[in-house]
């Protein structure tokens, strides 16, 4: 009789369609950071300002809902290799989807105290727990073989090394300013959003 770690994980399309409704939660969520502050407004310039001052919830949103559907691209790309799944294959994509679940909090820290450098380090070691997460998905789908060690692989392989790297190297821009930091990121960010569409990496 087959053991139940041998039974459990091994639904690929269910694995596919949790890590969907998780990161459609979690980019919701973060966009109710965006509120203005309760009571009457007495005129169009009270608003503006109200308005204006929501600027670093607003960065913040913009800049985690792209980071999500960055991630979100990354994991269909590992799952839509593997030809099945594993009990390890499911806690390694529940583990990336944990931390899939705590940036709307890391967002929420960054845009109140986007002056502080322990602020950018927390959204940061966020960032670097889901390429964890999604590095650990592509060393056991090779190792187990449940996906055939392919070019798509690699491709997936060395942009998140890259990814990760650039990450890192915007965020130690806090160390001499947490606002260029975040700025690092988010150029960073911009960067992957468009770089498929580059001359030289096309």
């Amino acid at each position: 009789m087959a053991g139940y770690n041998t039974l459990s994980g091994r639904d690929l399309e269910r694995i596919r369609v949790l890590a969907d409704g998780v990161f459609a939660v979690a980019m919701t969520l973060l966009v109710l950071d965006l509120r203005l502050p309760a009571g009457e407004v007495a005129d169009s310039g009270a608003l503006r300002d109200q308005l204006g001052e929501l600027g670093p919830e607003i960065a913040a949103y913009a800049l985690s809902f792209t980071m999500l559907g960055t991630f979100w691209l990354a994991v269909h790309a590992v799952l839509d290799q593997a030809r099945g799944s594993d009990r390890t294959l499911a806690w390694s994509v529940l583990t990336f989807l944990f931390f899939v679940t705590t940036l709307p909090f890391s967002a929420s820290v960054l845009a109140d105290h986007a002056h502080l450098r322990l602020a950018v380090a927390l959204y940061w070691a966020n960032l670097a727990m889901l390429g964890a997460g999604l590095a650990w998905q592509l060393w056991h789908v090779s190792r187990a073989g449940l996906a055939e060690e392919g070019e798509a692989l690699v491709l997936v392989r060395r942009r998140l090394v890259l990814a990760q790297a650039l990450y890192a190297a915007a965020a130690l821009l806090a160390l001499l300013s947490p606002v260029a930091a975040i700025a690092g990121l988010a150029l960073v960010q911009l960067f992957f959003m468009v770089s498929p569409r580059l001359p030289w990496r096309t």
